[in-house]
C-alpha cells in the first residue's frame, strides 16, 4: 500500500515554562524600570556600602591574582564567595541580626559549621541564587550607575581610579596580627584555599560585616552618590534633602513631595507622583488578578469569561483598575512622561467591557492564568496571590531583603537607606 506523505509540518505547542518563577510585571518589566530610574537615577539596588565594597574588592582581587600569574578566578564567583563569607560570619558573630544578611537558609543547614571555603562558598547551594552582587552591577558602571567601573559584564568589569580607592579602602582595613594584619592579605589566602575561617575572630567579622563600612567607604560611597556634578547626581541631592536622615523613611505623599516642591522642585516632584500612580495602576492590577485566581481556582475545566466578569469583587477590582489608570495617564501628562507602553496599557485598561478587559489581562501573566474557548483557567504555575504579590522577593535572595522589596518607593526607600549608611557611626 502507497504512504501519502502529509504536506503539513507543525510545531509542538510549548508544554511547560522554562521557569519556575511566577511573575506579575503584566509586560511592564521595562516601564517599571524607566520610573525607578527616572525617580532615582544611577543607583540600581544598592541600599548599603558594602554591597558595592564586596564586588569592587572581588573586581581588584582578581586583578591582583593576575598580577601574581596566577589563575584567576571569575570576578563574580569571587564576590559571590565574599559576599557569602561576610553574611555568613554576620549570622554566627552578630548579637543583632541583620537584615542585609542572605544565605540564612543553607547557613542554618550548615549545623557542623564545616562550610567555610571559598570553593564552597561560591556555589548557590551553600548560598544563595539572587544575591547582592546581582543587584549591584548596574549600579558601579560607568554608563548605567555611579562610575566605579567601566565594561559590560561583570566578569569584563575594569576599575576606575574611584572603584580602585573604594576597593583598597575595603582591602586595607587592618585584622588582627595573626591574620595577615591586612584583609587584603587574609582574603588572597582564603581564596587559594590557604586559611581557615573560623578561627579568623572578632576583626575579620568586622572587616566584612554588611553594617561596618570603614569610614573611608562611606566617604567614597557619598561623594558619588551626592557630591559629583552630574543632572543625576543634583536629582539625587535634591531627594536626598527631603528625605532626610532620620531613622524611619517619611511619608512619599505627606512629606517628601511637598518638601522638593517647597524647595522649588516641581517637576522632580510631578515626576514622583507620576511613578507612584504607576505603580498603583501595577497594585490595581495585582488586585484584580487575585480576585480572577480566586474565581479560577476551585473550577474544573476554566470559567467563562462572562461568569467571571460578573463576579462582584471581580467588578469592583476593575473599576478600582479603570480608575487608578485614568489616574496615571493624568498624573503622567502633568509632568510630561512619555513612556510607551505604560500609556499603552492604561489605554487598554480603558475599554468599557469588563469581559474585554479581563481577556486583554489574563495572556499577561502566562504561567497563573490561562485562555482556551474563551475561558480562564488555570495556568502550570498557579497559586493563590493577594493583590500586593510582586514579581520580587519569591526566592531568598537580595531583592526580597532591600528596602524597596514591594518596588513601590521606585527606589526612593534605597536612597534614604544608604544615605544614613553613609553617615559615621554614632553621628546620627
Amino acid at each position: 500500500m502507497a504512504t501519502i506523505a502529509n504536506p503539513y509540518w507543525f510545531s509542538p505547542a510549548q508544554s511547560e515554562l522554562s521557569s519556575s518563577r511566577l511573575s506579575l510585571d503584566f509586560g511592564l518589566r521595562a516601564a517599571d524600570l524607566f520610573f525607578r530610574e527616572l525617580v532615582v537615577p544611577q543607583l540600581g539596588r544598592i541600599w548599603f556600602v558594602r554591597q558595592l565594597s564586596w564586588a569592587l574588592g572581588a573586581i581588584a582581587l582578581r586583578e591582583e591574582f593576575r598580577r601574581s600569574g596566577s589563575t584567576a578566578p571569575k570576578a563574580t564567583a569571587v564576590a559571590h564567595g565574599i559576599e557569602a563569607l561576610a553574611c555568613k560570619l554576620e549570622f554566627h558573630s552578630s548579637e543583632q541580626e541583620s537584615r542585609r544578611i542572605l544565605g540564612r537558609r543553607a547557613f542554618g543547614r550548615d549545623t557542623e559549621s564545616e562550610i567555610w571555603s571559598f570553593q564552597r562558598l561560591r556555589q548557590r547551594v551553600f548560598y544563595v541564587q539572587n544575591t547582592h552582587r546581582q543587584a549591584t552591577t548596574r549600579a558601579i558602571r560607568t554608563e548605567t550607575g555611579l562610575g566605579f567601573c567601566q565594561g559590560t559584564r561583570f566578569d569584563l568589569l575594569e576599575l576606575e581610579p574611584v572603584g580602585k580607592a573604594l576597593a583598597d579602602g575595603f582591602l586595607k582595613q587592618r585584622i588582627a596580627p595573626n591574620l595577615g594584619g591586612c584583609l587584603r592579605t587574609w582574603l588572597v589566602g582564603w581564596l587559594r584555599g590557604d586559611r581557615d575561617v573560623p578561627s579568623g575572630g572578632p576583626t575579620l567579622w568586622r572587616a566584612l560585616s554588611p553594617t561596618q563600612p570603614s569610614l573611608e567607604e562611606q566617604a567614597l560611597v557619598q561623594s558619588r552618590l551626592l557630591e559629583t556634578s552630574s543632572d543625576a547626581c543634583r536629582k539625587r541631592q535634591r531627594l536626598a534633602k527631603a528625605l532626610g536622615r532620620a531613622a524611619a523613611m517619611p511619608a512619599i505623599e505627606e512629606t517628601v513631595i511637598p518638601r522638593l516642591r517647597a524647595a522649588g522642585h516641581g517637576q522632580q516632584a510631578d515626576e514622583v507622583v507620576a511613578a507612584r500612580a504607576f505603580g498603583g495602576m501595577l497594585d490595581r492590577t495585582r488586585e484584580v488578578t487575585a480576585e480572577i485566581a480566586r474565581v479560577v481556582e476551585s473550577a474544573r475545566g476554566g470559567v467563562r469569561l462572562c461568569d467571571i466578569a460578573g463576579d462582584t469583587d471581580v467588578r469592583h477590582a476593575l473599576t478600582r483598575l479603570r480608575a487608578a489608570a485614568e489616574n496615571f495617564v493624568a498624573k503622567a501628562i502633568t509632568a510630561n512622561v512619555k513612556e510607551k507602553t505604560s500609556r499603552a496599557f492604561a489605554k487598554e485598561v480603558g475599554v468599557e467591557e469588563d469581559s474585554e478587559l479581563v481577556q486583554f489581562l489574563v495572556p499577561r501573566v502566562e504561567g497563573l492564568l490561562a485562555m482556551a474557548d474563551r475561558k480562564v483557567c488555570r495556568g502550570p504555575l498557579f497559586r493563590r496571590i493577594d493583590g500586593v504579590d510582586s514579581a520580587e522577593g519569591i526566592e531568598e535572595g537580595a531583592a526580597s531583603i532591600e528596602p524597596d522589596s514591594t518596588g513601590r518607593t521606585f527606589r526612593l526607600a534605597n536612597l534614604h537607606s544608604i544615605i544614613r549608611d553613609t553617615v559615621p557611626r554614632g553621628s546620627l
